[in-house]
């Protein structure tokens, strides 16, 4: 009997210049599914750079940034792309930057800054150094340095998206400690238009002198946090375009927008949790959920560990870190002083979306465990210092007793090409979390530390910094910045 007509289906190919217009429309995240689930738009996508550069987009956890196409083509944004998602995962930094601060002075990092503040009795000077980043079109050759005089201040937190300095000093009046804020323009040091007044006191509740103190931003809403000596701990929560605030006195706390608050609070005897609180409306903060911690954790110090990547890219920037791939540590040691400590890693995302889910008010650990993954460090005869999370990258420090300190990197890839076996560290890994670490290590090298030891770093989405071991009349530092053009080298003296 033959064959009927009708047995075979005919298919009908779609050119290459009608399917290459198709995949121009596709975002990041859906072209990398296409080109995964078909060879040839795979090959089709590797032949074009526009399509190729939104593929690597997508691997490397990015998006493109707002800057001109006409300022930076296409092809220099996917070269530079390239070397980022090539030297970040090997720790490979392209240029190094060495510096020697002034002491006595408070240093740190934010905001893609070095702020190093210098008392002078009755007076302070702020000088602040912008961190190399060629995907903002910052080379090491075109960063800026700024220099102000200001009343007497201690720490300062700079969110350039918005311009604003917000700087604090701590004084003591009528025996109650006080804060003073100053809400500053980045560029010229004079009052930040959104703020109501250039300066603003809060009272404090406290005797004690303030040990540490640490801003953060978000939008309109700013944390800071104040240690005093003897170990008790408060929080500030302010709108600091209006002046509502109000104090909190639990472990600690996390930004996670200008609506939602993480707040690490103990409970007795029992595991701590973390509330997810609405500040929408200070006054009135209300908790919609609440997160039960591992049991085991019921006597153990217990904290946030800050993400320090910008929530809002540059309006220059090539490309930034996507926000969706954000992710949050949880920090819990069994003691102050202990060698050992575990890491919970969990993405923001998670908490982000919690009240538009059904979920009980009180979310037991066996339920939202699962998503999350927890790294067990067991450290007798080495230092940790860290984890400093940045976008989806969390890097930490580990110093041995005999000088060698060693760079390490926890990366989550969000579509890795093959994920790494996890080793016996890592004691929880949540069936339902799509974090996928891959971790890596180096040693820093004699001609990046010299013989200095290694007492801090300090962390950004281009450079990590080496705060060098303390010397009489000055602290050296070391940028290490990644995606840098290589430097030039050094003529022959023969």
């Amino acid at each position: 009997m033959a064959p009927s007509r009708y047995s075979r289906l005919k298919r009908y190919r779609i050119s290459n210049d009608v399917l290459t217009s198709i995949l121009e429309w596709l975002d990041p995240r859906s072209l990398f599914m296409a080109a995964k689930a078909f060879k040839r738009i795979y090959g089709i996508v590797m032949e074009y750079h526009f399509l190729r550069y939104k593929l690597e987009l997508a691997m490397s956890g990015m998006r493109d940034g707002a800057a001109p196409r006409a300022v930076a083509p296409l092809l220099g944004r996917l070269h530079l792309l390239l070397s980022y998602q090539n030297d970040w995962p090997r720790l490979n930094w392209t240029h190094e930057y060495k510096m020697q601060i002034i002491t006595p002075s408070h240093i740190g990092t934010s905001g893609g800054f070095i702020h190093q503040i210098r008392p002078h009795g009755t007076y302070d000077t702020l000088e602040i150094t912008e961190l190399p980043s060629c995907r903002t079109g910052r080379s090491p050759a075109l960063t800026r340095r700024l220099r102000f005089i200001s009343s007497p201040i201690e720490t300062i937190c700079i969110d350039s998206s918005q311009t604003l300095i917000i700087a604090a000093h701590i004084f003591c009046q009528d025996g109650i400690v006080w804060v003073q804020l100053h809400f500053r323009d980045l560029w010229t040091f004079a009052k930040h238009p959104r703020a109501p007044v250039e300066l603003h006191e809060i009272r404090t509740q406290s005797i004690a002198a303030v040990s540490r103190a640490a801003i953060s931003i978000f939008g309109s809403k700013m944390a800071m946090t104040l240690e005093f000596v003897g170990g008790k701990t408060n929080h500030l929560i302010m709108d600091w375009r209006n002046f509502d605030y109000r104090w909190i006195d639990d472990q600690d706390i996390r930004l996670l927008d200008d609506e939602l608050l993480l707040v690490l609070c103990k409970r007795g005897s029992s595991a701590p949790i973390i509330n997810l609180c609405s500040i929408s409306n200070i006054a009135n903060m209300v908790v919609l959920r609440q997160y039960e911690l591992p049991g085991t954790w019921n006597t153990w110090t217990v904290s946030f560990c800050a993400n320090n990547s910008p929530r809002l890219p540059s309006a220059s920037a090539l490309f930034y870190p996507d926000p969706a791939n954000r992710i949050l540590v949880v920090a819990a040691r069994p003691f102050p002083k202990s060698s050992s400590c575990s890491w919970l890693f969990i993405n923001e995302g998670y908490f982000r979306s919690a009240p538009s889910r059904r979920d009980r008010l009180v979310v037991p650990w066996s339920t939202w465990g699962q998503y999350t993954l927890v790294k067990d460090l067991s450290r007798s005869r080495t230092t940790v210092r860290g984890p400093y999370a940045i976008g989806s990258r969390v890097v930490f420090l580990d110093s041995e007793s005999g000088g060698r300190t060693s760079l390490n990197l926890i990366e989550f890839a969000p579509f890795p090409e093959n994920p790494a076996r996890l080793d016996a560290s890592w004691s929880v890994v949540g069936p339902r979390s799509a974090l996928f670490p891959s971790e890596s290590a180096r040693r820093l090298p004699f001609s990046t530390v010299e013989h200095y030891a290694v007492d801090d770093i300090g962390v950004t989405e281009d450079n990590v910094v080496l705060f060098l071991e303390l010397r009489p009349g000055f602290r050296p530092v070391n940028v290490l910045t990644f995606g840098a053009p290589p430097s030039p080298p050094r003529p022959s003296h023969r």
